[in-house]
């Protein structure tokens, strides 16, 4: 019977690690598009995000398998229930992704997102990601811990972001009418960092200072 839980909870790490290459996917096409190299793959964006909703779906339903007919030792218990949590997350990562693939094509400048600091902010994102995914499958406490540092740096990135949409406007920038959108997709980035971090959270609330899962995590928020 262990064999097979076994067996079943290396698939939940397995998929969980396809889960976030899907996002990770679209991220790097969003990368492209606001980098100004190409925008050509945003509409497939969307199919990916449709991909990300199933594989959440495939990880919930192991997930509940796992609980209901398995019967997990507390260890077990809270790898189980942390990947529940994680995976809401980044399917609103992926949706945030879908979002922001909307509203380019009404950014007439590839230059402006550059100008605006919007491609660093979405390495940022993307670095997050991956690393909060990493941390869950090798319980690895200090990679979670330098997710969750990387949170201010997307916070002040949507800081100076702001600040240069604002000052477009007050400067009577030529592109000034294209400031509201630019300042939605810094703000869709940042709430892509903030579930970066939920992620990251997620993992080392259910880790001990061992690096093994433990059986009352601190809630969070």
């Amino acid at each position: 019977m262990r064999t097979r839980f076994d067996s079943e909870l290396e698939t939940l790490y397995v998929d969980m690690i396809k889960m976030g290459s899907l996002t990770e996917n679209a991220l790097k096409v969003l990368q492209d598009a606001l980098s100004g190299i190409s925008r050509k793959s945003l509409d497939s964006i969307q199919d990916i995000s449709h991909e990300i909703d199933e594989k959440e779906r495939e990880i919930e339903a192991l997930c509940l398998r796992l609980l209901l007919r398995r019967q997990p030792v507390a260890r077990d218990l809270r790898t189980i229930s942390s990947a529940m949590k994680m995976i809401s997350d980044i399917e609103r990562i992926g949706d945030n992704a879908g979002d922001i693939a909307e509203i380019l094509p009404f950014i007439s400048s590839e230059d402006l997102t550059v100008r605006v600091g919007l491609d660093k902010m979405i390495g940022t994102v993307i670095s997050m990601m991956t690393g909060a995914v990493d941390a869950f499958v090798h319980s690895d406490l200090k990679r979670a811990s330098e997710v969750i540092a990387m949170d201010d740096e997307a916070d002040n990135a949507f800081v100076n972001a702001k600040q240069m949409v604002t000052d477009m406007i007050r400067q009577g920038d030529k592109n000034a009418q294209e400031a509201p959108d630019l300042l939605m997709i810094a703000k869709y980035l940042e709430r892509m960092g903030d579930h970066a971090a939920s992620l990251a959270r997620w993992v080392l609330n259910g880790l001990d200072a061992s690096g093994d899962w433990i059986n009352n995590p601190v809630k969070v928020e």
